[in-house]
């Protein structure tokens, strides 16, 4: 049976330890802002042992490549030949969707014929990667989006920025205005390893984007999901989740902060949504699922200082042993839109395969906890 959550009236607002939440406005919540420490840059000592490393790994991935040359990626490609149209008719919601994972994401549920909403915060990047699509598609011969086939293949571009919870509702209701459907939606968008930064409503950066903005998101369009349904929701994680936390006396990095620690927390929060969402949606024919990508050579490590020396040794072992975006999307492409996962929930992918989640992935007390205490943060619960 679907979870039915509580009234307001019957349940008392859970209480977030080490922050305070105050009503700043309706449906909006505050926490009050306070100083936090910073790492400090590597010793000589460790950019040594850094430089060491990438060497080291430089040289033995040359060999690795070449056999990866030969062997391939091994992941599978589901945006040719027999797959077209496979989503012809369905519209697919990507965060973060103008570069890396999303736009290559995009790019392939394009091929496959379906109508992509781009939800970006920089709407002028957001309109030039679009326009970039188009003309992609064209040159390789497929449908232009906006052309006159029915809804697939169309593109469409809307601002979005995670970090305001102002931005998503505001987001939430053009899309519930203006969309009768919504067939997938995929929360993609992310932030990695930023130096100590609040959102716009007071919240840790990373744990603000990565999981706050998407589950208010989430929750905002549930509606529109489930009257769509069969529909799915896809959400992209990371491996790094298994160095993370969920630490319910500083959820806010108030105490202390590291910003690889904070990005792990993030990322095993979007893994325990995933399961909580996935036991509240049971029988209404909405699925959830989460994935990490791999390592993959994108923007997203635009905060992390790579000292000059070592940073072409770091540029080879990239090309080396990283996924290309096209290579790390594939597994939000295929839990998107492939019949071999219709009715699947709440697991974890990598690679297009199940995989095995660590215990504190799978505590379902934890993930229940996180879910109330979210609720509150958001302004979803008063």
């Amino acid at each position: 049976m679907p979870h039915a959550a509580p009234s307001d009236g019957d349940r008392p607002r859970p209480r977030v330890p080490g922050v305070q939440v105050t009503a700043s406005a309706p449906g909006l919540w505050r926490l009050r802002k306070s100083r936090a420490g910073a790492g400090g840059p590597l010793a000589p000592a460790a950019m040594a042992v850094a430089a060491v490393a990438a060497l080291l790994a430089a040289l033995s991935g040359v060999l690795w490549l070449a056999a990866r040359r030969f062997v391939g990626p091994g992941v599978q490609q589901l945006h040719g030949g027999g797959d077209s149209g496979l989503m012809h008719g369905k519209t697919v919601l990507i965060t973060g969707a103008n570069s890396g994972l999303g736009r290559a994401t995009a790019a392939a549920l394009l091929r496959l014929g379906a109508r992509v909403i781009m939800g970006c915060r920089d709407r002028a990047r957001a309109e030039e990667a679009a326009g970039q699509l188009r003309r992609e598609l064209r040159q390789a011969g497929g449908r232009e989006p906006g052309s006159d086939v029915g809804a697939a293949g169309e593109l469409v571009v809307r601002e979005l920025d995670l970090a305001s919870l102002r931005s998503v509702r505001a987001f939430c209701q053009e899309v519930l205005q203006e969309e009768p459907r919504l067939d997938v939606l995929i929360n993609n968008a992310g932030i990695f390893q930023c130096p100590y930064m609040k959102t716009e409503d007071g919240f840790e950066m990373q744990f603000g984007v990565n999981h706050l903005g998407h589950f208010l998101l989430t929750n905002l369009l549930l509606g529109l999901l489930k009257n769509s349904a069969p529909s799915r929701i896809v959400v992209v994680s990371s491996k790094l989740y298994k160095y993370g936390d969920i630490n319910f006396e500083d959820l806010n990095s108030e105490q202390s902060y590291n910003k690889s620690f904070c990005y792990s927390r993030s990322k095993l929060a979007n893994i325990l949504f995933t399961r909580e969402l996935a036991r509240r949606l049971e029988g209404t024919n909405v699925t959830v699922n989460v994935l990490h990508p791999g390592i993959v050579r994108t923007n997203l490590g635009r905060h992390i200082h790579i000292p000059l020396l070592v940073r072409p040794l770091f540029n080879l072992v990239s090309w080396a042993f990283f996924k290309t975006p096209v290579e790390g999307a594939q597994t939000s492409v295929y839990l998107a839109s492939s019949p071999e996962v219709e009715g699947v929930s709440g697991k974890y992918f990598g690679d297009c395969k199940e995989e095995e989640l660590l215990p504190k992935a799978m505590d379902e007390s934890v993930a229940r906890k996180l879910w109330d205490i979210s609720e509150v943060m958001v302004g979803i619960l008063k």
